[in-house]
């Protein structure tokens, strides 16, 4: 007998010590309790059986909602207002959360016919449920990959129906084959789990874990950049609460160009800089877009001093090519 097989029999009893002393000592456990202990146990059970009957329900449903929108009523989708002067495809926007939540707030709420203002602020969690499958609808919307004529498994017991959807992109990545499709077929079953994994790596090109590595504070910035992807108003007309609003928002925006300038990220807060301004004054960059009244107040031109002449930039990039030359 070898040293590695006399070390692999101890480690076996050993195992099998400690599983036979747990056993006992939840029979004492079992043994100890009393009538009305028992009843609020098998009262906890059915909770928790509840529950789990709740979340085994809501992942097949969460798949009946993404074939809905994305093949059932796919022809019918107002993507078109998804789409730009610049952006005229709907395969050929770069998405990202903050468009996402466009999609979300723009196609799927409006295709139900509700408001999303409203919805977000008096049924969160039915709002929540359209953000939570937004990504796979446009993934099915761009890479059709459901298999029709076999869409659904037939669930056995207290398990989760799974959708049918093609391999062929995922075959193509050893690790994605490996996770999702060992066998290596062209199609297979996933879960809505599965489904959303693959589906923010096809469309928001992350993996799952990689976001979890994030800072502290990206991860907060994400949130908030999240939150306020269709920001058009403040969150309420309370005016001393308005009035908090506003004095954050002046103090973090301080904050972040310190920051920046700190890290010597000019061009980034050139970019900025050309946003608070109106590039498309032929005189030059002038204070805020059209916001002031110029009759009214004296706004300044941004000019070239060495020459004079008006310095006009869209781009951070081509603000900082102008200054340099001074």
């Amino acid at each position: 007998m070898t040293t590695n097989t006399k070390k692999t029999m101890i480690e076996e009893i050993q195992k099998k010590d400690e599983i036979d002393v747990v056993q006992k000592q939840l029979q004492k456990f079992q043994q100890s309790l009393n009538k009305d202990q028992k009843k609020l146990i098998e009262e906890t059970d059915k909770l928790v059986s509840s529950a789990s009957d709740s979340e085994v329900k809501s992942l097949s449903t969460n798949l009946d909602i993404f074939y809905n929108f994305s093949v059932k009523l796919k022809s019918i989708l107002p993507i078109q207002t998804m789409l730009t002067d610049t952006i005229k495809n709907f395969k050929n926007i770069e998405w990202t959360n903050a468009q996402l939540i466009k999609f979300t707030n723009r196609v799927l709420c409006a295709t139900l016919g509700k408001n999303y203002d409203t919805i977000q602020g008096q049924d969160e969690y039915y709002y929540n449920v359209l953000r939570r499958v937004s990504v796979c609808i446009v993934y099915e919307l761009i890479h059709s990959v459901v298999n029709t004529n076999n869409a659904f498994s037939n669930p056995v017991g207290r398990t989760p129906k799974k959708i049918y959807i093609s391999m062929k992109a995922i075959n193509k990545d050893v690790d994605l084959k490996k996770k999702y499709n060992k066998e290596g077929g062209d199609y297979a079953y996933v879960s809505f789990e599965e489904l959303l994994s693959i589906s923010k790596q096809f469309v928001l090109k992350v993996k799952d874990d990689t976001r979890e590595y994030a800072s502290k504070l990206v991860k907060m910035l994400r949130a908030l950049e999240e939150y306020t992807a269709d920001a058009q108003n403040f969150d309420t007309i309370d005016t001393e609460i308005k009035k908090e609003e506003i004095s954050l928002i002046e103090m973090m925006t301080c904050r972040f160009l310190s920051m920046l300038d700190t890290d010597n990220q000019l061009e980034t807060m050139a970019n900025i800089k050309v946003y608070l301004d109106n590039a498309k004054l032929k005189d030059g960059l002038i204070n805020f877009h059209e916001s002031y009244d110029t009759n009214k107040i004296k706004c300044v031109n941004f000019v070239n001093f060495t020459n004079s002449k008006p310095i006009i930039a869209e781009t951070g990039e081509q603000l900082l090519k102008q200054l340099s030359s001074q």
